[in-house]
């Protein structure tokens, strides 16, 4: 049965309009590495880890921001973009970001494809090495690590034995939607903090010597400044879909702030009150509910 060329005409648009409303949700929804903080469940494996590589006398290792940037950045590709379908594996990337495509079960430079994903995506410019779990339903932090104990060369990506004896420096964790994965990397992360979303006084890419988070107030919470806020979300997602929003409208200060369990939208950032409110007067029309926050 042939379609009429209107049908046709109206079936090819409507077709474009949802690969593009596909497209920009994707580019919105990627996470801004500065504003990132460690889930609940990323933060439940950060402590599952590392008392399993205490027990087995290796040390304990930091929380990378940049490392759980890449592994959440993979996480999201995987959900949207399903690279691993067909022969591949849950190690693939789609052509859908900036970095390198690959199809990681067939694709004979698979290795440079993962170990160079940090340097292709942030400022941390040594090799990396990925384990991945798919759940097939909401994914759970301890669910994965007893799979990975459980099989011997994932146990031994754990503990840095077997093949992997080379000592890891730090790691990175995503846990999202189905999805489990953690990023092992050769050297030290030049980032300075990384927070739990829950526990904010908890800097976990510093550790103390019996391998605990460093007691620390966040940086960004603590800094001198006046921040303009537009909005206050309860969703670490959501909060991060409107802190892209807005960096794509030309707001580069645009960032979030952790409040309790909410994050607070921050537009702007001012040295004194005065510059704060002056610069307010002209954003009420755009941001009609904005607000000044003030330093403690």
């Amino acid at each position: 049965m042939k379609l009429p060329m209107q049908t046709k005409r109206f079936l090819i648009l409507l077709l474009t309009a949802a690969s593009a409303l596909f497209q920009a949700y994707g580019q919105d929804t990627m996470p801004v590495m500065d504003s990132m903080c460690a889930t609940a469940e990323e933060y439940k494996l950060f402590q599952l880890i590392n008392e399993h590589r205490q027990q087995n006398n290796k040390p304990a290792l930091p929380l990378s921001r940049s490392l759980s940037y890449v592994a959440r950045v993979h996480a999201m590709d995987l959900t949207r973009y399903r690279p691993d379908f067909g022969d591949c594996n849950l190690h693939s990337w789609s052509d859908k970001g900036n970095w390198t495509a690959c199809c990681y079960a067939t694709d004979e430079n698979r290795i440079k494809c993962m170990t160079e994903k940090p340097r292709q995506l942030t400022r941390y410019k040594f090799k990396a090495w990925e384990m991945a779990y798919e759940a097939g339903e909401a994914a759970r932090a301890v669910d994965a690590l007893d799979l990975w104990i459980s099989i011997g060369i994932t146990n031994d990506y754990l503990l840095n034995t077997g093949k992997w004896s080379k000592p890891w420096k730090a790691m990175g964790i995503a846990v999202y939607g189905e999805y489990v994965l953690v990023w092992f990397g050769e050297e030290m992360d030049a980032e300075p903090d990384y927070f739990a979303c829950n526990r904010p006084d908890l800097n976990l890419a510093k550790l103390n010597e019996s391998g605990k988070p460093e007691l620390q107030a966040p940086v960004r919470d603590a800094e001198k400044l006046y921040h303009i806020i537009t909005g206050s979300l309860n969703s670490l997602e959501k909060a991060n879909r409107e802190v892209m929003r807005l960096r794509n409208l030309g707001y580069n200060q645009a960032r979030l702030l952790i409040s309790g369990a909410h994050f607070r939208i921050s537009l702007m950032t001012f040295a004194t009150e005065t510059e704060a409110q002056r610069a307010m007067t002209s954003l009420q029309n755009n941001f009609p509910g904005a607000w000044v926050l003030k330093p403690e």
